[in-house]
């Protein structure tokens, strides 16, 4: 839960860097010439945290 500006807008970076962080990884999957599920199946937990920031911070 987001309380004050302060934890918004430290939350608004850690959405932009968890969006550098899973895209650089997917790039570094494609590269083991893994199967797109097999690159689904790394990146989903990540991924699942990722859309739980978003949503509180209703962006």
């Amino acid at each position: 839960m987001i309380r004050n500006e302060k934890e918004y807008k430290e939350t608004i970076r850690r959405i932009k860097q968890d969006e550098a962080v899973i895209q650089k990884q997917k790039e570094s999957l494609e590269k083991l010439d893994l199967k797109p599920e097999e690159i689904d199946r790394v990146l989903n937990p990540m991924r699942s945290f990722h859309q739980q920031l978003v949503e509180e911070a209703g962006v």
